[in-house]
């Protein structure tokens, strides 16, 4: 039996009072109610006239579940925002975005938007996506792929990398004992690492780019567990 549409307070869904305030605009959807037909996740962005800090809240409304590893955050610069949001089941979710100017030092940021999503016919579960650190979402690094690395899969001896790092030197993926060094492709770095002995062991794989040529210090940017 399908689940019933939830009852939300009156103004939940939509623009909230900060949205308009802070020149924020819907780009992807025109409607704050989408429709998911078929599909495990969805696009969905904003566009911003200044540089944004942001947060997000997933939730499933039946059971109010919250899923936070369901939500990835990206922008190619600073006037798009860019999320994709993954759903394990069929249903309803509210998705929220809070959001300040970067430069606001405040650490509470107010509730700008919310969506309400329903999702009909998905039959195969999104799988949580990529750990990202703030240098990834502050820098403008973007990443095509892997957005997640499911450790089930068999085709982990060669997982393929393909991701912008502006002013990184060098970018590798990091693995327990190992480092594979990514090549810079026009403004991309791309490569691919063999994974498949890390199966099934719980070992965090992690993305790092270099920013001086003179040292041998990485920073982290994306994690994925396997």
């Amino acid at each position: 039996m399908a689940e019933q549409k939830p009852e939300l307070p009156n103004g939940f869904i939509g623009a909230q009072p900060r949205f308009s305030e802070l020149k924020l605009k819907t780009d992807s959807h025109k409607s704050s109610q989408i429709k998911v037909d078929g599909q495990n996740m969805e696009w969905i962005k904003l566009k911003t006239e200044n540089p944004m800090k942001v947060v997000t809240k997933l939730v499933k409304c039946a059971g109010e579940q919250e899923l936070p590893g369901y939500v990835l955050c990206q922008r190619k610069d600073d006037d798009e925002v860019r999320f994709l949001v993954g759903f394990p089941e069929n249903g309803f979710y509210k998705f929220q975005i809070f959001a300040l100017p970067e430069n606001d030092p405040a650490e509470n940021l107010p509730n700008v938007y919310n969506y309400l999503i329903e999702v009909t016919g998905n039959f195969l579960p999104a799988t949580p996506f990529v750990k990202t650190y703030t240098k990834f979402y502050t820098d403008c690094c973007y990443l095509e792929e892997p957005l997640f690395i499911n450790p089930n899969s068999d085709d982990l001896d060669d997982v393929k990398f393909k991701v912008t790092v502006p002013m990184a030197v060098k970018v590798a993926v990091h693995a327990v004992d190992e480092w594979f060094h990514l090549e810079k492709n026009g403004s991309k770095w791309e490569g691919s690492a063999a994974l498949a002995r890390f199966k099934s062991s719980g070992a965090k794989i992690t993305l790092n780019a270099n920013y001086d040529k003179d040292s041998n210090s990485y920073s982290v940017l994306l994690e994925y567990n396997i």
